[in-house]
């Protein structure tokens, strides 16, 4: 049934138009009502409870306008209307937030605990002692959104350049990036959230705009009192390991340039289908790895003055 039904069902049994069948299905429900647990947050039922008791006004009113002595069965049809339109919409947010719980996974660490969790694409999150993760059982086609409700976490985010990834906290603070390493540390306790970037580049805001962009060993405070960042040089102890199995040089450019938020430029596009296999990590420079690229498949390459592009060659 639809809201719209319910809602002319119960107008019927308001004007005594209901046939038995209709008035048996309203009495039911009525009647389930009082039996099923409806959970509601506490501002939400005192709001619930002034418009029921403001339609109950009405509806006695109108009664008594036309009849002496309002009966006890009165009162109860009336009353059973009254909760039923009210808890129509309630109805509703219950299944929806039952659907939404469904479909939710939460992680929690005690207080010495630590825990590695692989969320549905493949990214890894390792949660620090006291904290919470919501995730998704599957995430949607076009973002991935998760939820650190409290304590401290790294992130190593699977690259998809499609899908966004935003973790949301406490704080109303949210990292949103499409594929690097970064950690969060979100206390409530705490005066302060932090975020500090192992490698790729994070945007970082709160529901007045942004707060700042970082990249690879850049670290960001956030002030919850008076809403201020500041963003400083910060290299975390993290290091991320990453390795190309017979991968194409395409696609080991692209990851290179989203850990170090750099770009690089192929000179000749059929170098991009050349066959890689090797293991790198954060700790190396971009040079570093370029060079040793370089020398797998006989090529050269030179960098900008700022060295933040890169050219490679034969």
């Amino acid at each position: 049934m639809t809201e719209e039904q319910a809602k002319e069902l119960l107008q019927k049994y308001l004007d005594e138009q209901a046939n038995p069948q209709e008035q048996k299905k309203v009495e039911e429900w009525y009647a389930k009502l009082h039996i099923e647990e409806v959970e509601v947050a506490a501002h939400r039922r005192a709001t619930i409870s002034a418009q029921m008791f403001a339609q109950l006004q009405v509806a006695m009113f109108q009664e008594q306008k036309t009849a002496k002595v309002f009966k006890f069965q009165t009162f109860v049809r009336v009353a059973a209307a009254a909760l039923l339109l009210l808890t129509i919409g309630i109805t509703i947010w219950k299944l929806n937030t039952k659907v939404q719980s469904e479909n939710q996974l939460t992680v929690f660490t005690g207080s010495k605990e630590q825990k590695r969790v692989i969320l549905p694409d493949g990214s890894v999150v390792v949660l620090g002692p006291s904290a919470k993760l919501c995730y998704p059982k599957i995430f949607a086609s076009n973002s991935r959104q998760i939820e650190l409700e409290e304590g401290e976490a790294f992130f190593d985010i699977t690259h998809q350049e499609k899908r966004p990834f935003t973790v949301h906290t406490s704080a109303g603070v949210n990292i949103s990036v499409l594929g690097t390493s970064f950690k969060i540390k979100s206390y409530q306790a705490s005066k302060q959230l932090e975020v500090a970037v192992v490698t790729g580049k994070v945007a970082v805001s709160n529901p007045k705009g942004e707060l700042g962009t970082l990249v690879k060993d850049e670290s960001l405070t956030y002030d919850k009192n008076n809403g201020r960042a500041a963003i400083r040089k910060s290299k975390t102890s993290a290091v991320i390991k990453f390795a190309f199995d017979g991968a194409t040089l395409d696609q080991v450019v692209t990851k290179l340039q989203y850990v170090y938020s750099i770009k690089i430029l192929l000179n000749d596009s059929a170098l991009g289908k050349l066959k890689t296999t090797a293991s790198f990590s954060s700790t190396q420079s971009p040079e570093e790895i370029l060079d040793i690229l370089c020398s797998l498949h006989h090529l050269r390459f030179n960098a900008s003055k700022n060295h933040k592009s890169f050219k490679i060659y034969r």
